[in-house]
């Protein structure tokens, strides 16, 4: 096998390794009882959260796309993000399907560019929108969470404000790198440079827009949680949601477990522990997180991607 193929058995590794810790360390007996108890009604509401979160961040990268001479169908960029779900459950990176998205797209414009940088901004801006919502809720609900997860996220807030500020302010971002040898070198790493050229390339009108997009489908994204919460009779309250969320999603960019199975579960028993969430119920609650934002979405996504090459085969043979 070569470097990547190791590298995702280890990622396969980490996740059964840690999921064998959570369910040497909990009651599982108490675990199945309480998803077995989850009422169906909120898992359904939360379930159709997730497809409208979908569609929203659809339009929000139909928007971009726009901005850069790249027009694509509603339903087309819709279709993307459900096969990016797919790909994201079948390889051991929560990246495969952002990659998936590239590829798809690549088939609406010649220029690989495009595909690269429309992501690359689509995903920054929505983890942006949704670390400002943290922080409303944070300041208008002190005390929701305890101080250390309060000043965590202030310190995420302050640095995607920062980064926000650079990416867009081509001339400051020009300026430092003549003038601060760190910060040269820095965005020297490809990724990091392949970031800033990105944005330089969209309009402050256009970045605009996707964000306040990008601010509707993360009060619906937290909802979603919020309802399975809900369906778990779980003792938290929408500021806390509101807080607890960004920090999780961040910690999934992580790529250091499959489909980010046994970092969730870890993540949401510890955060949702300090604010007197059971173990079980914790864990609980991540798994159907997992089911319904990762499996159910992927299965969708799935379907879509044999109707597409059913559609092929029967092209090529007309």
């Amino acid at each position: 096998m070569n470097r990547k193929q190791w590298i995702n058995v280890l990622k396969v590794v980490v996740s059964i390794v840690l999921l064998a810790i959570i369910f040497s360390t909990i009651d599982v007996r108490a675990l199945l009882f309480t998803l077995q108890n989850a009422h169906p009604t909120w898992l359904a509401a939360a379930l159709v959260m997730m497809i409208l979160g979908v569609v929203i961040r659809a339009f929000r990268w139909q928007i971009l796309l726009t901005a850069i001479g790249v027009p694509v169908p509603l339903g087309e960029l819709t279709a993307i993000y459900f096969i990016g779900f797919l790909f994201n459950n079948l390889l051991p990176s929560g990246l495969g399907g952002d990659a998936m998205r590239m590829v798809e797209l690549n088939k609406h414009s010649p220029r690989v560019s495009d595909t690269v940088t429309s992501v690359v901004v689509d995903r920054f801006l929505g983890l942006f929108a949704l670390q400002a919502i943290a922080l409303v809720a944070l300041l208008t609900n002190w005390g929701a969470v305890p101080n250390g997860v309060a000043y965590f996220t202030i310190v995420i807030f302050l640095g995607g404000l920062v980064g926000g500020l650079l990416l867009i302010n081509r001339p400051l971002y020009t300026n430092l790198r003549q003038k601060i040898g760190l910060f040269r070198r820095l965005t020297d790493i490809k990724f990091i440079n392949s970031t800033f050229e990105s944005f330089h390339r969209y309009p402050l009108p256009a970045l605009g827009q996707s964000f306040l997009v990008s601010i509707i489908f993360n009060f619906v994204h937290i909802t979603m949680y919020a309802f399975i919460g809900f369906s778990l009779d779980a003792p938290v309250n929408l500021a806390q949601y509101a807080v607890i969320v960004p920090i999780t999603s961040l910690l999934l960019l992580v790529p250091i477990s499959f489909a980010g199975l046994g970092v969730r579960e870890e993540a949401f028993r510890q955060l949702y522990g300090q604010i007197g969430v059971a173990p079980e119920v914790a864990v609980a609650f991540s798994l159907l997180v997992h089911i319904i934002g990762n499996i159910c979405t992927g299965l969708i996504g799935g379907v879509i991607y044999l109707l597409r090459g059913a559609q092929n085969v029967v092209s090529e043979e007309q």
